[in-house]
């Protein structure tokens, strides 16, 4: 496994505990301790979805990116080709991982209950989920926007 490989995979992964606690902290601002959990109307569960996923998606898109550029002119670690090809301005290239994945996450969590038919969730329940969104979706959005960034200087 080369260098940029091995970057990728050790920024993911701070990306994604990194995330899993903002994930967290937010859920506890919103929805306090221990009470029951509604999932329908603004403001409750399922509308949470969106802004949890664009503010992840954001910051997983733009500290990484951003710390990585800083480490390719260090030389600490290589550049790597990859076919995926995204804006080079990290504000922008951030705002079009970011909103996609707001739209994407809140229909989805919409369409996940409303097949389950669930009004309220109990409190652990929702924290769980919550945080495994948090992790997942930085997996996702930090491996892109690294492999985007990582690639922007191969010669």
């Amino acid at each position: 496994m080369n260098s940029a490989d091995l970057h990728i995979r050790r920024e993911v992964a701070v990306s994604m505990a990194i995330n899993t606690v903002f994930s967290g902290a937010f859920f506890l601002a919103v929805f306090g301790l221990g009470r029951p959990v509604p999932v329908w109307g603004l403001g409750h569960y399922v509308f949470d979805f969106g802004p949890q996923a664009f503010a992840v998606a954001f910051m997983s898109t733009l500290v990484p990116s951003a710390l990585s550029r800083k480490a390719l002119r260090a030389g600490r670690v290589a550049s790597r080709p990859s076919s995926l090809r995204l804006p080079t301005h990290l504000l922008l290239r951030a705002l079009v991982l970011a909103a996609p994945a707001a739209v994407v996450a809140l229909a989805g969590a919409a369409a996940a209950f409303a097949v389950l038919g669930v009004a309220v969730l109990g409190w652990g329940v929702a924290l769980a989920i919550k945080l495994a969104v948090g992790a997942g979706l930085a997996l996702v959005i930090t491996t892109l926007a690294l492999r985007a960034t990582l690639a922007e200087h191969v010669a």
